[in-house]
């Protein structure tokens, strides 16, 4: 005779998260240091050379950090107003800052002296950038221009104009330097022609642009405006390629890591945000304790940086940076009688062509309500469930198996007083969940069928049915609701033209 199969309780659907190489890889970056600045962290820039340190701009300073020891290596605060866009050279030698005072200066960061000061914008100079070869600064303004400087001689080369509204961003391209791009709040981006100071590309984000970055290529363009973020085609005209709608708030800031495949996004919805750049997808996601307003990451990716508005500035390091996520290594085969194949463990798979024998399984127990129905005692197996108090997807489990069995009716029958009350409750309780409603709906019919003749003989079953009738009354009610709600809706998107 073949054993009885145990019944198989379905259990609650559960999502699995999934360990991927990038997500392993990002949570390599731990909490290392959390600094407190004066004013909200507006901008950060990193040098491409060792010791990578990297500048963070807070109210009417920038101060330099150090990888070594996440701590502040110098502080520039020669700025009667508000400092901005404080950007350190490639080389990490000079730094570059715009201010509220229309002014413009260069510091050498060893010594913190200014080694050129520039004058020519109307208004505050929101953005400051070294260009491609490093002799040449471009500046973006509240006046809606943008200007090129001569480094060594401080002087005005270029000044263009065709913005609407004020300066906010801007990028340079490292295979074309004469290159430049900007986002502004009049919506657009554009590229410029720094040989003509021609506009030679303008696109139209639908929001204030509040950061861009150019993949090296010069071919992809990437802003942020609302909480959007858009890539546009550069050599299709601007044609737009991919729309990334994953934060709730404004987006602050984008990075690229500096192997250019992942973007990271900061917003004021407290979120970092990491994508691949190879199918825009959110590979993984940081959540802080303030808006995020600046982000990225030093050059050799050891450190992942975020300066938000209540000042602080939350340093992640990576013990162990490296420019790709791990790949596992192919596993190779081991050969017997060496101590690998011995040290292997017992929970080694066997190679193909081994023998193996294989231990008998042991028969696994039967709970007690499977060895009520293995015996067909329909009314035991019943009356454990309801009286062991199992959670309710093991009693709707045994009760579906007794309407298989057409032993529904048969349990039901010839019960007291004492016998009922568990059935009532077990229905008060759990008929309005919507995974059980088809099969305890069913136990009900067939209970006021068996009883309804009696009813008024005991007070206690008597309450429990009142209690039972209320709650389908509330349950019809509810629903009454929801159908009028829906045919409210279904209405006004027919009226307003939506589906």
């Amino acid at each position: 005779m073949a054993d009885l199969k145990k019944l198989q309780v379905p259990e609650q659907i559960r999502v699995a998260s999934k360990a991927t190489p990038e997500t392993r890889y990002w949570k390599k970056f731990r909490f290392a240091a959390a600094v407190k600045e004066f004013s909200a962290v507006t901008h950060l820039s990193f040098s491409s050379a060792a010791p990578y340190s990297y500048a963070v701009t807070s109210g009417s300073k920038v101060m330099v950090y150090s990888v070594r020891d996440n701590a502040v290596q110098q502080s520039i605060s020669r700025f009667k107003k508000s400092a901005y866009s404080g950007t350190i050279r490639k080389d990490g030698k000079l730094l570059v800052a715009g201010s509220e005072d229309n002014l413009i200066q260069v510091f050498e960061v060893g010594t913190r002296s200014i080694l050129r000061q520039m004058t020519g914008h109307a208004r505050p100079v929101r953005v400051t950038r070294f260009d491609e070869t490093d002799t040449h600064i471009m500046s973006g303004s509240d006046d809606k221009t943008l200007r090129c400087w001569d480094l060594p001689t401080g002087e005005e080369i270029l000044c263009m104009k065709g913005h609407e509204d004020y300066i906010r961003c801007a990028a340079t391209v490292p295979a074309q330097p004469d290159t430049w791009a900007t986002g502004s709040y009049d919506h657009t981006v554009k590229l410029w022609d720094k040989r003509s100071g021609e506009c030679t590309l303008s696109v139209d984000h639908g929001a204030p642009v509040e950061s861009l970055v150019m993949l090296p290529s010069g071919g992809i363009a990437i802003s942020a405006g609302g909480n959007k973020i858009k890539v546009w085609d550069v050599h299709r005209a601007g044609g737009l390629l991919a729309t990334l709608a994953n934060h709730q708030k404004t987006v602050t800031c984008l990075a690229l890591d500096h192997t250019n495949t992942r973007l990271i996004s900061s917003s004021l919805d407290h979120q970092v945000k990491m994508y691949d750049l190879s199918s825009y997808k959110v590979t993984y996601s940081l959540k802080y304790s303030a808006p995020v307003l600046t982000v990225g990451t030093t050059a050799n990716n050891s450190r992942l940086v975020a300066g938000c508005s209540d000042g602080i500035v939350n340093i992640r390091e990576n013990p162990t940076p490296s420019s790709v996520a791990p790949v596992k290594r192919p596993i190779t085969a081991i050969v017997p009688g060496t101590f690998a194949y011995f040290a292997r463990g017992k929970n080694a798979l066997p190679t193909a062509g081994a023998g193996v024998t294989e231990k008998p399984s042991k028969r696994k127990k039967l709970a007690p309500y499977d060895q009520h129905l293995k015996k067909f005692q329909y009314t035991e197996a019943f009356d454990y469930v309801m009286k062991s108090r199992n959670n309710p997807e093991v009693v709707v489990t045994v009760l579906r198996e007794l309407f298989r069995r057409d032993a529904m009716k048969r349990v039901l029958s010839g019960r007291n007083e004492q016998t009922l009350q568990p059935i009532l409750k077990f229905l008060i309780g759990n008929l309005t969940n919507p995974r059980y409603c088809s099969t305890l709906v069913d136990v009900t019919h067939i209970l006021s069928d068996l009883y309804a003749p009696i009813l008024g003989l005991s007070p206690t079953i008597d309450k429990l049915v009142e209690k039972l009738n209320q709650r389908l009354k509330l349950e019809l009610r509810v629903q009454e609701n929801y159908m009028k709600l829906q045919g409210a809706m279904e209405c006004f998107f027919a009226a307003t033209g939506l589906s």
